[in-house]
């Protein structure tokens, strides 16, 4: 699953603000938008077998040439909360989210968890009805 930023980051907000705990649970992929929507939960688990992606996304500008480069100077703090929301939320230092940011970084569970990106795997950390 992947998506819109605007949308996506509207979710991320409904959830790290809810009282209810939020669990986000990988039963495939999370690439992309789905990947940073992932890291929001409360509690974040996969399967064995799920995969993450992150990457820089997507972008389409159409508009006059000044508002194209105001569109794109305002990208560049947004790519910068991204930033920032993806280390808080994760154990990859600065340096290592900069060096991973231009390349489709794809993970599988267990490199996933290393990461931090996720916090327990079914089937090894836990079993699906401890959690549902």
């Amino acid at each position: 699953m992947g998506g819109d930023v605007d949308a996506g980051f509207e979710l991320i907000d409904a959830i790290l603000a809810s009282k209810t705990p939020v669990y986000t649970i990988n039963l495939g992929y999370q690439y992309s938008m789905g990947f940073l929507i992932g890291l929001a939960g409360h509690k974040r688990y996969a399967t064995q077998n799920a995969k993450f992606l992150m990457h820089d996304g997507s972008n389409l500008i159409w508009n006059s040439g000044t508002k194209a480069q105001d569109q794109m100077e305002f990208q560049k703090r947004v790519e910068q909360r991204i930033k920032q929301y993806v280390i808080a939320h994760s154990n990859v230092t600065s340096e290592e989210y900069d060096s991973k940011l231009r390349v489709e970084w794809y993970l599988f569970a267990d490199e996933a968890k290393e990461k931090g990106f996720c916090d327990h795997i079914l089937g090894v950390d836990c079993d699906m009805d401890e959690i549902v």
